[in-house]
């Protein structure tokens, strides 16, 4: 394998040379997370001969789609070659006589292998949602991506308990039984205790980081509003004087905590893929994910959810998605067959919201595929939404992905519950949205049942006193409401950020995340939330005539 040179942009450079044991990389998207993971690989392979380390996802799907593929990106820069250099989910030809590592799987099935002329290297491939696919191992090093997804409690009893032994072969290596958490940004509570890995700066050495780190985003994010050079000039510069405050160091403990977003990587993404994603990203996302912004839930939330209990992950349809043999062009285009929520020979119950700024989509299952018990619960399996754009009609775009999605769903069937304001007619056509919609679904073959309530609009304060009990789960006569964390991303964003206002002892759902002066992007905004909302409305309404919660405020 023939030697590669790669530039380092800063924040990769700063991991490469202080070398820690123990590393937490909170970065936001572009700044080449999968690089220093990729790099991090390569100095195991080439330091430790014979070792196997553990590399853990949320979900196998997330190694499979968004992991690895970016990370083989970077090794075959760097001279790696698949089937050449390494093998995954298989052993190399006998042939070869690579020399196994000290403690190989007795299957490969799940399994990354190196060459390496001392014996080759492993990495297990383990996630949450393969019920124990990382016990019973003994590992030399960890590596998790998207790390804040992870439920740290569960990992640390079930990988982090792995790492150990080897010490009379690689106990010298000062990063030997080290940890690599690469992740995003925490949109809430959950996965903040990754932060919590950078106090040392403040303790040791008085930096108050994470206060110095929002300000320069902040500031990074005037400098895309600067046009004048000069003005641009003295932006940056005071932007590289602060940074200075808080150069990043190795704690005590051998812990290198740093934080670093797209302006970190401005050499290889450039100015201009930073302002394109400001202009075009949603505002909530790209502060988020593209600048790393610090930011906390909505407080006096409407939706009192329960992320870690209400939300799930476990998802995936591995005996499917297997059967692909790791090929990543096929996983990188899922379709209901990837999912293990949905009872293919069940009908699916779809809720619109349409809208002239967005147009969304929740499709929703109740079964007994999701609880561990095998319990009935209300599934809210998948979004989907379209905004306008030349050429093509929001609902029509909607329907569309809807039916290529379940193409291989078995019932045909679809219960399409009614937004009344989709009873308008649209000005254009003379249609109203819901029979445009409709109209749709049936000429692709789906059959459509209607189902409607008499009520123009659930009113806000039976809604909030309604999923206030839901998600409270101390009465049997409510249902069980559970979220794909996979699926509907933007429904739990937009959840978790929509505040309730109490008027007159009344609560109200504040909707001006939908005005138009907003900068809210629709996606983010209440529109999937109201889709939520009906579809529970009308359920309850119908088995309980809506009478049992009223009490819950007493």
């Amino acid at each position: 394998m023939a030697n590669r040179t790669l530039k380092l942009n800063p924040a990769q450079l700063i991991s490469v040379l202080l070398n820690p044991k123990h590393e937490v990389q909170v970065w936001g998207r572009g700044t080449g997370k999968s690089n220093s993971q990729g790099n991090k690989v390569d100095r195991i392979v080439k330091s430790m001969p014979r070792s196997s380390s553990v590399m853990t996802g949320k979900t196998y799907m997330q190694l499979l789609t968004r992991t690895l593929p970016p990370m083989i990106s970077f090794l075959e820069r760097m001279g790696y070659l698949r089937n050449r250099d390494f093998f995954i989910g298989k052993k190399p030809p006998k042939i070869w006589g690579w020399r196994e590592p000290y403690e190989a799987p007795l299957s490969y099935e799940h399994y990354m292998v190196f060459g390496n002329p001392q014996g080759s290297v492993g990495f297990h491939l383990t996630s949450q949602d393969r019920v124990g696919s990382g016990r019973g191992l003994n590992t030399d090093f960890e590596l998790t991506d998207e790390t804040l997804t992870i439920d740290i409690d569960r990992y640390n009893k079930e990988i982090h308990a792995t790492n150990r032994g080897n010490l009379n072969r690689f106990g010298k290596l000062s990063w030997h039984h080290g940890t690599h958490h690469s992740t995003s940004m925490p949109y809430s509570n959950e996965g903040k205790w990754l932060l919590d890995a950078g106090d040392y700066y403040e303790k040791e050495a008085g930096i108050r980081y994470k206060e110095l780190w929002n300000r320069i985003v902040k500031m990074q994010l005037d400098l895309l509003e600067i046009e004048k050079p000069n003005e641009f000039a003295a932006q940056w510069n005071e932007i590289q004087r602060i940074r200075k405050r808080m150069t990043p160091f190795v704690s005590k403990k051998g812990m290198l905590f740093t934080l670093a977003n797209a302006f970190d990587n401005i050499d290889n993404v450039g100015m201009s893929y930073i302002r394109e994603q400001y202009r075009t990203t949603p505002r909530l996302t790209f502060f988020i994910e593209i600048m790393n912004m610090i930011v906390d839930k909505v407080e006096d939330c409407y939706y009192n959810i329960n992320l870690e209990k209400q939300v799930y992950h476990d998802s995936y349809n591995y005996s499917f998605i297997d059967s692909l043999d790791y090929n990543f062009k096929k996983l990188g285009s899922p379709d209901s067959r990837f999912d293990k929520d949905v009872e293919s020979n069940k009908p699916l119950k779809i809720v619109p919201d349409w809208g002239a700024s967005i147009s969304f989509l929740i499709v929703v299952q109740d079964n007994t595929l999701v609880d561990p018990d095998k319990k009935l619960t209300k599934n809210y399996v998948k979004e989907f939404f379209a905004k306008p754009n030349t050429g093509h009609v929001m609902i029509d775009d909607v329907v569309d992905d809807f039916c290529k999605y379940y193409r291989f769903h078995n019932d045909r069937t679809v219960i399409y519950y009614k937004d009344k304001y989709g009873d308008e007619r649209q000005p254009n056509t003379g249609v109203t949205y819901n029979q445009q919609a409709i109209d749709k679904f049936r000429k692709l073959g789906w059959n459509v049942m209607l189902k409607e309530d008499k009520a123009k609009e659930p009113p806000h304060h039976e809604k909030y006193l309604l999923w206030t009990n839901v998600f409270k789960e101390n009465n049997e006569k409510f249902p069980v409401v559970r979220i794909n964390g996979n699926n509907c991303q933007f429904l739990i964003i937009a959840m978790q950020n929509t505040k309730v206002i109490e008027r007159e002892g009344q609560f109200k759902k504040d909707k001006t995340s939908e005005h138009i002066k907003s900068k809210t992007p629709p996606e983010e905004a209440t529109h999937s939330t109201d889709a939520a909302d009906k579809i529970l409305w009308v359920d309850y309404n119908s088995l309980s005539k809506g009478s049992d919660f009223i009490a819950a405020r007493i």
